[in-house]
C-alpha cells in the first residue's frame, strides 16, 4: 500500500473519530427540555386565595385577585429552584475571553464602549430568549420558558403596598418625580417592577427558599456563583405626553393602586398604618388608570473579571421614539451604562466630584453612554436633578427610577440579612435620618453643610464627615463581604447606625450578613420575618417596615 493511500486512510479514521467523539459530545448536552418551574409553595401575589396563605390577608380589603371580567393570564410565581448547580456558560457568550479588556484599566474608552454595549446586549438577549413572543402565554410569564428555566424571589408579597399584583408579578417600586415640558413642570409617578433568575443564581434562591415553604435565613455570608444572571424590567405610570421616550413601548395592563403613588394615614397620629389600614386606603385596580410602560430595563452578572465587586451592573432605558422603526417592542431601548465598580474616591476625598470630569475623561470601572444621556434629558424638563438622564453621584450609573445621590452598585452593595430588630444598612444613606447624607457638595468654606445632588441641604452627623460616608457607600464591597459601617473620626470609631447593630441572634455576630449584592432578597427575607412575627397576632397590630425607596 502506497503512503498517500496510508495517509488517506489514517486521515479518514481521524475524521470519523472525531465525528464520533463529538455526536457522543453533542448527545451529552441535551437541549432544554421544558418544564414547569411554578410550584405554588409560596403566595404568587399579595392576596393570592390559596387557602394555605388566607390567613395573610385575614380583614384586608381584597382588591388584589383577578375578577370575573379578567379574561387574561394570572401570574404564577416561578419558584421550583434547581436541586445542584448549573453553569450555563455554553450560551453566555460575554463570558468569551475577548471581553477580558472591558475589565482592565488600561483599555482606552472607545474600546471599553464597544466592549460594554455588545456584552450588555448579549446579556439582554439570553433575558429575552424564551420569555418574549411565545405562544399562549404573556411575556415574562417564566414558569414554562422553552429555551432556559427562568424563577422569582418569594415573600415579596406580604406587604399591602408593595407586595406584588396577580397580573404580571410587578412589585411596587418607588415614587419618582420628573421633570417633564408638560403641566406643571413636574410629574409624581410610580415604579413596578419584576425581577427574574436564572438557574444558576436561582440554585442560590434555593439554599435560602426551602421546598417545604420555609425559609433558611442565612447566618454567614451567601454568594452567587459565576454566571448568575438577573433581569429586572421596570414599568412606569407616567403617560406618553409627560414621558415621550415611552412611546411605542411595551406595555401592560397591570393591577396597580394610584399612579402618582398611594400614601396611607393611620388612624392613630403618629404611627404607621397597619395592613388592613394600607389596603383600604391604597386598593389595587387594572381598570382605573392606564397601562403601566417599559422605561428601563437592569441587568446584573456575577463576573469574576470585577475584581473589586464580582459584579456587573448594566441599565437600558426606553427609547421609543428614536427606534420606532425597530420591529421589535422589546428591543426599542438603548444602554445608558455599564458597571463593575464604583471609581471609590481616594480616602479624604468626595464623591461628588472624584473622577473629575468623567464625561470628557471616562470612568475607570464603568462605562456611561452619553449620546443615552443627553436623549433623556431632552425629553425632560428643566429641572436638572429630576430629568430622566440625571444619572448617580457624579454621573455615576443610576437609570431614571434610581436615585440621583447613588450608584447601582453602591445601592446594592449593602444587601444584608435583617437583624433580630428587622433592621439592614439603608441603601441609601439619605434614607436614614440619623446618618450623614451621602454625595454632598459641602457649601464654601464649610466642612460640615453641604447640599446634595438632589438639591437637598445636609449635614455632618455625629462628626461622620461627608468624605467619611462616601468611602462607605462608594467603596467597592466584594462579592458576599459585610457592608461596613463603620468610620474612623477624630473621637475614634463610630458605628453610623449606632452602636450594637447588627443585632443577630448570635450575639458574636457583630458584622453584617452579606447577601451579595441581592437586595430583593433582603426585602423578601425582611417580609418573611414580619410574617412569622405577625401570624400569631391580631390584624390590627400587624404593622410592616417601610418598603424600599428609590426618590
Amino acid at each position: 500500500m502506497s503512503i498517500s493511500i496510508k495517509s488517506s486512510l489514517v486521515t479518514l479514521s481521524y475524521i470519523f473519530c472525531l465525528f464520533f467523539i463529538v455526536s457522543k459530545a453533542v448527545q451529552a448536552e441535551p437541549k432544554y427540555q421544558g418544564v414547569n418551574t411554578c410550584s405554588g409553595t409560596y403566595p404568587s401575589y399579595w392576596q393570592d386565595p390559596a387557602a394555605k396563605f388566607k390567613d395573610m390577608w385575614t380583614g384586608q380589603k381584597i382588591t388584589n385577585v383577578p375578577t370575573n371580567t379578567w379574561k387574561k393570564g394570572v401570574f404564577q410565581l416561578s419558584d421550583n429552584y434547581p436541586n445542584k448547580l448549573i453553569d450555563d456558560k455554553a450560551n453566555q457568550p460575554w463570558r468569551d475571553k475577548r471581553f477580558d479588556a472591558l475589565f482592565l484599566a488600561d483599555t482606552n474608552q472607545t474600546t471599553k464602549k464597544e466592549l460594554a454595549e455588545e456584552y450588555s446586549w448579549l446579556v439582554l438577549n439570553y433575558i429575552h430568549e424564551g420569555n418574549i413572543n411565545q405562544a399562549n402565554q404573556m411575556d415574562f410569564d417564566v414558569c414554562n420558558n422553552p429555551v432556559r428555566p427562568w424563577y422569582h424571589i418569594p415573600f415579596q408579597t406580604y406587604d399591602a403596598m408593595s407586595g406584588r399584583e396577580f397580573t404580571h408579578g410587578l412589585t411596587r417600586e418607588a415614587p419618582v418625580t420628573f421633570s417633564v415640558k408638560t403641566g406643571s413642570g413636574l410629574v409624581n409617578t410610580t415604579m413596578w417592577a419584576v425581577g427574574i433568575y436564572n438557574a444558576t443564581a436561582a440554585y442560590t434562591l434555593g439554599e435560602v427558599w426551602q421546598k417545604n415553604g420555609q425559609a433558611k435565613i442565612p447566618t454567614q455570608s451567601i454568594a452567587f456563583h459565576e454566571g448568575a444572571v438577573i433581569g429586572k424590567p421596570l414599568f412606569n405610570t407616567a403617560t406618553v405626553e409627560q414621558l415621550p421616550v415611552l412611546k411605542n413601548m411595551p406595555s401592560w395592563n397591570a393591577n396597580i393602586s394610584a399612579p402618582s403613588f398611594c400614601k396611607c394615614t393611620a388612624k392613630i397620629k403618629g404611627q404607621q398604618c397597619n395592613l388592613i389600614e394600607e389596603s383600604n386606603q391604597c386598593p389595587r385596580s387594572y381598570k382605573q388608570w392606564p397601562n403601566v410602560k417599559l422605561l428601563q430595563f437592569d441587568i446584573a452578572i456575577k463576573d469574576s473579571r470585577a475584581q473589586g465587586t464580582g459584579w456587573v451592573y448594566g441599565t437600558f432605558v426606553a427609547d421609543g421614539e428614536r427606534k420606532a422603526s425597530v420591529k421589535e417592542p422589546w428591543l426599542r431601548m438603548s444602554l445608558l451604562g455599564l458597571m463593575w465598580g464604583n471609581d471609590t474616591p481616594p480616602m479624604g476625598e468626595l464623591a461628588y466630584n472624584y473622577p473629575k470630569n468623567p464625561r470628557k475623561n471616562g470612568f475607570s470601572e464603568e462605562v456611561i453612554i452619553w449620546d443615552t444621556v443627553d436623549t433623556l434629558n431632552a425629553a425632560s424638563g428643566t429641572e436638572i436633578s429630576k430629568q430622566m438622564g440625571h444619572l448617580g453621584c457624579n454621573y455615576r450609573l443610576n437609570g431614571p427610577a434610581d436615585n440621583a445621590n447613588s450608584s447601582c452598585l453602591s445601592c446594592h452593595g449593602t444587601a444584608s440579612v435583617p437583624d433580630e430588630n428587622e433592621v439592614t444598612p439603608p441603601s441609601i444613606s439619605q434614607f436614614s435620618k440619623t446618618q450623614t447624607n451621602e454625595c454632598v457638595t459641602p457649601d464654601p468654606g464649610s466642612k460640615v453643610a453641604g447640599t446634595d445632588r438632589s438639591g437637598t441641604p445636609s449635614k455632618v452627623i455625629n462628626g461622620v464627615s461627608f468624605a467619611d460616608m462616601d468611602s462607605l457607600y462608594f467603596a467597592n464591597v466584594p462579592a458576599a463581604t459585610s457592608f461596613n459601617m463603620t468610620v474612623a473620626t477624630p473621637k475614634g470609631q463610630v458605628n453610623v447606625m449606632g452602636e450594637g447593630v447588627p443585632s443577630y441572634a448570635d450575639s458574636q455576630q457583630k458584622q453584617w450578613i452579606s447577601l451579595d449584592y441581592s437586595l430583593q432578597l433582603s426585602i423578601s427575607l425582611k417580609q418573611w420575618m414580619q410574617w412569622q412575627k405577625h401570624k400569631n397576632s391580631p390584624q390590627t397590630v400587624r404593622v410592616v417596615d417601610k418598603e424600599l425607596r428609590r426618590e
